[in-house]
């Protein structure tokens, strides 16, 4: 059989870094494209694997991407780069729109002429919704998209342009609408759960004396990303090309979160998480599965076995004064 090769953006990041470790344990010739100044500790354990290859550049550099597609016609192609802080999206809106617009405009062009026949995987957000859902309370493919900050607007221009491209161009392109995940990868922005995580150990270590958390009451549909970038790869083994909620179904509240780490811990998370809103609750936006389950996406983490790997993970972190 002909091994198969991928070439994934954003490689260096928690989802790239953990795809590629997957396609190599499926004996892909994996190609990853980073800028030379991202951190390469997510690739630590795979950086000097012989069927990885890295590339370093970006996505607006459009003959550098003519360059690879036209050399190596990939068989798949994950386009994970973005420009993923919320906050930061408004602080600095013009960037937000180059890297995952532009930068998504500049690839789906030089794939339309250099290697169409590839099955390219974009890489999309729940931040598209908004507050839109559904009247039982879930979002799915069909619910209308609301975005409500410079980086879901700049996300739901890529989806867009990702369909059209398709429609246009005959080309294999699926948008994968991605939920709350996390790992202990997680780390170069840490996500909700790793700081949390990370601040409970802290505390339990006697190292500071308390966390502030705004709002416990937020509810949030988390899944792991090991499972979420399986489900990325078996959407592009599907023999026609579809837009997936990639979600957990449910969600969880913070509080939870905190009670179930600091209990891990043996601690009363109240005494030492600090917060300003304990009654408000929000609302529980969550995305319905059923598309992705259809095709035979089944998690393998629950949520609490999520948890337990991510404390575990800051334990010996800690205990090895690798970090404070």
């Amino acid at each position: 059989m002909k091994t198969k090769t991928a070439f994934i953006t954003g490689i260096s990041g928690q989802d790239g870094s953990l795809l590629a470790k997957f396609l190599l344990n499926k004996e892909y010739q994996v190609y990853g494209l980073m800028k030379e100044k991202s951190l390469k500790d997510n690739l630590k354990d795979i950086f000097h694997h012989p069927d990885l290859h890295i590339i370093y550049g970006d996505l607006l550099n459009s003959d550098l991407l003519r360059l690879i597609l036209e050399t190596n016609k990939f068989d798949e192609i994950y386009n994970l780069a973005s420009q993923s802080n919320i906050r930061l999206s408004y602080d600095d809106p013009l960037l937000t729109f180059n890297v995952t617009l532009i930068g998504t405009l500049s690839l789906l062009e030089n794939i339309k002429k250099y290697s169409p026949n590839s099955k390219v995987f974009q890489a999309g957000s729940s931040a598209m919704f908004g507050n839109s859902i559904d009247k039982d309370g879930f979002q799915r493919e069909t619910t209308p998209f609301i975005p409500i900050s410079p980086y879901a607007s700049s996300k739901l221009f890529a989806y867009n342009i990702c369909n059209n491209y398709k429609e246009n161009n005959n080309l294999f392109i699926s948008n994968g609408i991605l939920y709350n995940h996390e790992s202990i990868k997680n780390k170069t922005l840490l996500g909700l759960i790793n700081t949390i995580a990370k601040k409970a150990v802290l505390i339990a270590n006697g190292d500071i004396p308390e966390y502030y958390i705004p709002n416990l009451k937020i509810n949030i549909d988390w899944g792991h990303a090991d499972d979420y970038i399986e489900a990325m790869w078996l959407i592009l083994q599907q023999p026609i090309a579809n837009n997936y909620i990639i979600a957990s179904g449910g969600t969880h509240n913070i509080e939870y979160v905190c009670d179930y780490i600091f209990s891990s811990l043996g601690l009363d998370y109240k005494l030492y998480i600090k917060t300003e809103f304990d009654t408000i609750e929000s609302s529980k936006l969550k995305g319905d599965p059923s598309v992705l389950r259809s095709i035979g996406w089944k998690p393998k983490y629950t949520f609490n076995t999520m948890l337990d790997e991510i404390i575990n993970y800051w334990i010996k972190k800690i205990k090895n004064k690798a970090i404070i």
